[in-house]
């Protein structure tokens, strides 16, 4: 009776040591970084913090069907992301306010460092926006402009945003009634609100009530109404209020 519980407790030991096993994987330290190029003017994508993604799929590992991971885009437009395992893998920019983009497959995410950069066609461009500053009192003017218009789905609103700090957009905002309800409710086609030409006529928003001594970032979004409604922005500007 002695020796088999000898055998049981040797067994369980045995089991219980297994679990304190070194892990023979190394860290992930592959790093995959580039920009999302805006079709229209060759730039970054103007976006808000981490208000959408790149999705990407790992090829190279068999063992279990792909499950899509996400990295964030920056404010900026670009992405990086150095804490993946290498191999091969497929990406797609995802969820932004762009028509929707192409897959690109078997990408080589390596320990040095893979660059890849994607181009996409936004929805709206947001052009000559123009800020206006009497006393405390802040006015914005905008002109939306799509060059793409067979297909656009209908467009939401037209939204300030404004921001104590340098991240400003959807993401980051001050929230308060004094501003969100100055934005421009529209909810129709472009063709019924534009017409049928490339550009609009200036949408005007304000007066926006700021305080004194106060350094503001601001910017307008447009949206649209498809499944994600992401905005396309302005780009920032700062407004510095006396004392």
């Amino acid at each position: 009776m002695k020796k088999i519980t000898y055998i049981v407790l040797g067994m369980m030991l045995m089991a219980f040591s297994s679990c304190y096993k070194n892990d023979n994987w190394a860290a992930p330290d592959a790093r995959i970084s580039g920009s999302i190029i805006d079709s229209y003017t060759g730039k970054p994508l103007l976006s808000s913090q981490a208000d959408w993604s790149i999705r990407i799929w790992e090829r190279s590992w068999k063992e279990t069907v792909p499950v899509n991971q996400s990295i964030p885009v920056k404010q900026d437009g670009t992405y990086n992301n150095n804490k993946l395992f290498a191999g091969t893998y497929d990406m797609l920019p995802y969820g932004g306010p762009f028509w929707p983009a192409d897959t690109v497959k078997n990408v080589a995410f390596s320990n040095g460092g893979t660059q890849k950069d994607f181009t996409v066609t936004p929805y709206l461009q947001l052009i000559d926006f123009d800020t206006s500053l009497q006393g405390t009192n802040l006015t914005l003017k905008i002109r939306l402009k799509a060059p793409k218009r067979v297909g656009l789905p209908n467009i939401v609103e037209i939204k300030p945003y404004l921001s104590l700090n340098e991240f400003v957009g959807e993401s980051n905002y001050i929230n308060i009634p004094e501003y969100n309800n100055k934005r421009i409710q529209i909810n129709k086609s472009w063709l019924t609100e534009v017409g049928d030409v490339e550009t609009s006529n200036v949408y005007t928003i304000g007066p926006l009530p700021l305080k004194s001594g106060y350094t503001y970032n601001v910017r307008v979004g447009a949206n649209v109404n498809d499944a994600n409604r992401k905005y396309n922005y302005s780009e920032i500007k700062k407004i510095e209020v006396g004392k």
